[in-house]
């Protein structure tokens, strides 16, 4: 083969490499981001800091290139090796920080900056190795680096959220591009016919990380017992969120994102309140819309109601409610609701159902998972509240689930008050019960009229609720809500006002 097709060949193994570290660099930033928002549920702060920190990192990988002075390819495949094990164990690493100490975010900044500067090391580098090829440095090779890399990144953005998020889980992600890191390196030294040892120890690497991949779900089995106080019975990452199911005993508790969402052994406090202060106060309810509830035990409640005809059920996970008709865990709990015919379960944003459906409702029941970042935020909105509004009947209610009204007052008001501004003709009330697992929990209720509120007599078969504790809670313990701010699209304040009560109890 001539010299000049070698050196081609060359070439396009560089340029191959400048999209392939692209993609993982971008990567690695959305891992680092998306773990730490599972671990302390603030999405805006983690991703911040994860890109924050990188980019730091990276000026200073950048600058620290004019002092390697060992050989650039040698020098390009020692710094892959070096970022395929951090970033490759740092989904591992950012979980045992959080089960195991109270240092998390430091560990977080860490791992942010040491990747960070392996990427800042990675295009001048490159550059290098291109000078080393004999093609000179110039504006239109670096314009080209820079366009794969830009190319690269627009690969990563959506193979994250599109496909490795959903299919592989986060730990199995960072493993894979941490692999892809060191293939990386093998491949610019097998061009380069680098010594014998450093490619086996690229080589080794890469197996072991390829190890890592394979074993990384019993790994996060195993860090997840320690995570969880009950053994671990179910669990799996979907494109939204990560399910868990825990027992012990008699008690089956679900976890999303690692938030406690019911104990099987009060969780009839909480939907027996959140649906009978609703359908209490309408005469003979008939069709009814649950958004979120895709564990099933907020339509177990309403099915007991006689007059109901029809309960669409809105979960945007199908994972979760495929789950409540399967797991006998669940069924046990639910009762099967899921399975009664007139249960229509529709896997879409509860939003842009809100938006599109062109039936109305008796009654509305809003069963959605706290307001702790941005995507959250929209459901919580004025927007939102007043388009439930346009779908309620003449007669009808809605009730929302408004965070611990102990744990997050500020935001179970912000929540009262939205509801207020976007239905100024209705009655609107604020209250609480007690739910040993949660504490103190708040809601907000909608009407037509005060009157109407606790009017119709309970279902029987309730495990909680009764006539006088209902009447008690929505009534004379109403909780009366000082005037304040609202949350809208354009200033989705929900969610900082949230983190913001949630963080002296989360983070200390």
């Amino acid at each position: 083969m001539s010299r000049s097709s070698t050196k081609k060949r060359e070439q396009v193994a560089l340029f191959a490499a400048a999209i392939l570290v692209a993609i993982g660099g971008i990567i690695y930033e959305l891992i680092l981001g998306a773990a730490a928002s599972y671990l302390v549920g603030d999405s805006i702060l983690s991703f911040s800091l994860a890109t924050g920190v990188t980019l730091f990192g990276m000026g200073i990988g950048s600058l620290l290139v004019n002092y390697i002075k060992l050989h650039p390819a040698t020098s390009f495949a020692a710094n892959e090796i070096i970022l395929g094990l951090i970033g490759g164990n740092s989904v591992m690493l950012m979980y045992l920080g959080f089960v195991f100490t109270r240092s998390h975010w430091l560990i977080f900044a860490v791992i942010s900056l040491a990747i960070g500067i392996c990427i800042g090391l990675e295009i001048p580098l490159l550059m290098k190795m291109f000078q080393e090829f004999g093609r000179k440095s110039s504006v239109k090779l670096f314009s080209k680096i820079l366009a794969l890399d830009y190319f690269g990144a627009l690969i990563a953005s959506l193979l994250f959220p599109l496909v490795m998020l959903p299919y592989l889980g986060l730990m199995r992600s960072a493993y894979l591009v941490a692999a892809l890191n060191i293939g990386v390196a093998v491949l610019i030294l097998k061009q380069m016919k680098a010594s014998k040892i450093v490619m086996t120890i690229s080589v080794i690497a890469t197996m072991l990380l390829l190890g890592f991949f394979i074993y990384a779900t019993e790994i996060e089995h195993g860090i997840d017992k320690r995570t969880y106080k009950d053994p671990v019975m179910w669990q799996q990452q979907t494109p939204y969120q990560k399910i868990v199911l825990t027992r012990y005993k008699n008690d089956t508790r679900l976890f999303l994102n690692r938030n406690l969402q019911f104990s099987s052994l009060d969780e009839a406090r909480y939907h027996e309140t959140l649906s009978t202060s609703a359908l209490s106060s309408v005469a003979n309810p008939k069709r009814v819309l649950i958004m979120g509830g895709g564990d099933g035990l907020l339509a177990r409640d309403v099915l007991k109601y006689p007059s109901v005809e029809h309960i669409t059920l809105v979960d945007i996970d199908e994972v979760m409610t495929n789950l409540a008709k399967t797991n006998h865990l669940l069924t046990d709990i639910n009762q099967r609701s899921l399975h009664d015919p007139r249960v229509s379960i529709v896997n879409q944003d509860a939003f842009q159902f809100a938006f599109s459906t062109k039936d109305k409702y008796d009654v509305v029941l809003i069963d959605l998972v706290d307001p702790s970042n941005e995507k959250l935020a929209k459901l919580y909105s004025e927007q939102l509240y007043r388009q439930i509004g346009n779908i309620l009947t003449e007669r009808g209610v809605m009730v929302t689930q408004a965070t611990s009204s102990f744990f997050s007052p500020h935001a179970f008001y912000m929540v009262a008050n939205t509801v207020k501004s976007s239905h100024p003709e209705r009655y609107v009330t604020a209250f609480s019960v007690n739910v040993p697992s949660f504490g103190e929990w708040g809601f907000v209720m909608s009407t037509p009229q005060a009157e109407v509120v606790a009017s119709q007599p309970l279902p029987k078969n309730l495990r909680y609720q009764n006539q006088k504790l209902l009447t008690f809670l929505t009534k004379q313990n109403a909780i009366s809500v000082p005037s304040g701010p609202t949350s809208t699209l354009v200033s989705p304040r929900i969610t900082d006002v949230y983190n913001s009560d949630m963080r002296q109890w989360r983070y200390e």
